[in-house]
């Protein structure tokens, strides 16, 4: 098959890292194509993918238009899939002007709440669609125009799993790593409230490293300066999560909405104990207290529950950890994800 993929992001995330694994592993038997927006992604991706770039000025942004038409025609694609908003409708377009498949990608819980204009682009522009949490799937299940259109959950392969190094967190010091897009979305600022809220006592063996850029960085340092945590709490942008996750005793994660988190699955690779909102897929495989710890939003319960696995014994917390790590290795394979695909866009049942 000639697969495009089309991703019109401008940064890098957990969507745009499953574009690059999808489009590795399909590369051994199957001809992958690229068409993005910003020059940035080409450099994270394999050099020998083809990629071609648009403006993707906005949804109905004709030029972007007739350049994925002519993508598709000169490239004889077979299959295109499109994984951000403006291309489900773009690409969809597109594909159908020139008889192609068109697959959308979606991993993340949404809301769809423009009924005529949803139904269009979900139910109508595309072939399928291709989500990582079941959650995901049954969401778009409650409308009832969705109810007959293909939906496949594919979970999310993890690369190098057998080889992530495993947590071996220092007996002095509670070090907790936190990673994602620093949007509100993602919940640091909760994390960072319940640390301005814990006696000095509690605080005087925290590290906190958080992990990742994003249009709430100003916030967040505003607010770490606020409440005088400049001591304990750190931000350490856009960094390989691994050496950090070498030493964590705990890894939080406080999101509003998720697919699944390839941090959270991540973290649970390298052996680290988890403590996370049951957003989007997280509750699909995660056991509380067997293989992880899950907790709602507020503030005060994040508190306690997180207290409370400071004063754990160490081996507990450890055993929770060393269940994450076999739970995401049978789950999170690479090459089942690829091979998943694979079947989905040769045969979408």
């Amino acid at each position: 098959m000639n697969i495009l993929f089309i991703c019109s992001s401008k940064v890098w995330g957990g969507n745009e890292k499953w574009v690059s694994i999808a489009m590795t592993g399909l590369k051994k038997r199957h001809q992958v194509f690229f068409l993005g927006k910003d020059e940035y992604l080409k450099g994270r991706f394999d050099s020998d993918i083809t990629f071609f770039s648009a403006p993707f000025s906005s949804v109905f942004d004709r030029f972007t238009r007739r350049q994925i038409v002519k993508v598709i025609s000169e490239n004889k694609i077979d299959v295109v899939i499109s994984t951000k908003k403006k291309e489900y409708f773009l690409g969809g377009l597109a594909a159908k002007s020139q008889g192609v498949r068109h697959f959308l990608r979606l991993g993340i819980v949404r809301k769809l709440r423009l009924p005529i204009w949803h139904r269009w682009v979900y139910g109508k522009l595309n072939d399928g669609i291709i989500v990582n949490a079941h959650r995901i799937k049954r969401e778009l299940m409650k409308y009832p125009w969705m109810r007959n259109h293909p939906v496949r959950v594919i979970y999310n392969g993890i690369p190098g799993l057998k080889e992530f190094p495993v947590s071996s967190p220092s007996s002095d010091s509670f070090l907790v790593v936190s990673t994602g897009m620093l949007t509100r979305r993602k919940g640091f600022h909760l994390l960072v409230e319940v640390l301005a809220r814990m006696s000095v006592e509690s605080r005087s063996r925290l590290e906190v490293h958080i992990l990742g850029k994003g249009r709430e960085e100003t916030s967040l340092r505003k607010q770490i300066q606020k409440y005088g945590l400049e001591e304990i709490v750190f931000l350490e942008g856009f960094a390989d999560p691994k050496p950090w996750l070498t030493k964590a005793s705990l890894f939080c994660l406080f999101s509003a909405n998720e697919g699944i988190s390839n941090a959270l699955v991540e973290a649970m690779a390298a052996g680290v104990p988890v403590l996370t909102t049951n957003a989007g897929g997280a509750g699909e495989f995660i056991v509380h207290r067997h293989n992880g710890y899950l907790v709602g939003r507020e503030v005060g319960e994040i508190g306690r529950k997180l207290h409370k696995l400071m004063k754990m014994h160490p081996e507990e917390l450890a055993a929770s950890g060393r269940n994450g790590k076999d739970t995401v290795a049978a789950l999170f394979d690479t090459e089942r994800m690829v091979d998943e695909l694979e079947k989905c866009l040769h045969n979408f049942a």
